[in-house]
């Protein structure tokens, strides 16, 4: 039985080059000798070869495909990336898994939850890894938030509000504002949103929403929305391509009974400052923890070294971000699109 994976990424964009370099960093030992060992740099496949050859050269990838069909048909490839925008991600998961290819597809894996019902149900039957890449899931400051939260140093949970507000000017040509290539702030940042709120509230089921919406151009352009989970616990939050925060540091706050923890770039969490109260009214408190945990490369490694122990065991499922988050992650996210009227030109 091999001990490695050959690790091939398809279309090698912005975020396949954060996920390259944490390759890179694996290999070089950033976690550890064991992990550095059993991830292989194998190939890259573009639409265009000498992007692909680029990309393989910086990289230090063995092969460069001018074709995802050479890639998918390449028997020594092990494990597939898929990071073409979440449009095309159905279509490429699809033939990756009918190739035998196991799959880390970026997040959203599909569109809508018929899409992702479709990979998992093929990925079942072809016995093949599959998981959505929701580094989130994976980020080490974020598990110690949620020790902390489990230790009760804040008390019961609450409320949990975040903020991912970023200005990107409308631009006709930009798949953001796309619906037939799914555009919108929910899928690209809101889903960051809902699953750290997911992550926080020990993913209780959601049981209520509600939301406001600006459309511009048949996508959600900015959007405010509530969630109520099982447990009692209720998240607020703001997503928005057009509207920066005046923070600017897409920020959490985790508001509980005795206490609440702040977070900066809560998607991507380094650091969270953690306060308790002093007085019943809430009105003084203390910071009695701070936690810091600087990623060991990007925050790419750690899905990355999971999927790859996932797929050396033998497993076609992680127990970390299972195919029933991802379920509950799109779910909510179709339900908030039905409200309004959000409908892509496929589903039509």
């Amino acid at each position: 039985m091999k001990n490695y994976v050959n690790w091939a990424i398809l279309a090698p964009g912005r975020i396949a080059n954060a996920m390259a370099t944490a390759m890179n960093g694996i290999k070089k030992g950033a976690l550890s000798a064991a992990e550095s060992s059993s991830i292989n740099l194998y190939a890259v496949a573009s639409r265009n070869l000498e992007r692909a050859q680029e990309f393989a050269k910086k990289y230090n990838f063995e092969k460069a495909y001018g074709s995802y069909e050479e890639l998918f048909n390449d028997p020594n490839v092990d494990a597939i990336y898929i990071a073409n925008p979440h449009a095309f991600h159905y279509e490429s998961v699809i033939q990756a898994l009918e190739a035998g290819k196991h799959v880390l597809c970026e997040k959203p894996a599909g569109c809508s939850r018929s899409q992702l019902d479709g990979m998992t149900s093929l990925a079942r039957k072809k016995g093949l890894f599959f998981m959505e890449a929701m580094w989130t899931a994976f980020n080490p400051c974020l598990a110690q938030v949620r020790k902390v939260i489990a230790d009760g140093t804040i008390g019961e949970v609450l409320n949990i509000d975040s903020f991912f507000n970023n200005r990107n000017p409308y631009d006709p040509k930009d798949r953001n504002y796309a619906p037939e290539l799914a555009g919108g702030a929910l899928l690209d940042l809101g889903i960051y949103n809902i699953y750290f709120a997911m992550m926080m509230s020990n993913f209780s089921e959601v049981k209520a929403h509600s939301s406001q919406v600006r459309m511009l151009k048949g996508v959600d352009a900015w959007n405010s929305v509530n969630l109520t989970f099982e447990n009692g616990i209720i998240t607020s939050f703001q997503s928005a391509m057009d509207l920066p925060h005046p923070e600017k540091s897409h920020p959490a706050v985790i508001y509980g009974t005795k206490g609440y923890i702040t977070i900066e770039n809560f998607f991507m969490a380094q650091k969270a400052l953690v306060h308790v109260y002093k007085n019943i009214w809430g009105s003084e408190s203390e910071m009695v923890c701070e936690i810091n945990k600087p990623f060991a490369v990007n925050g790419y490694e750690y899905e990355l070294a999971h999927a790859t122990d996932c797929i050396l065991s033998g497993k076609t499922e992680s127990d970390i971000h299972s195919f029933k988050n991802s379920e509950a992650l799109i779910d909510v996210m179709d339900s908030l699109r039905a409200d309004w009227g959000m409908r892509y030109p496929w589903e039509d």
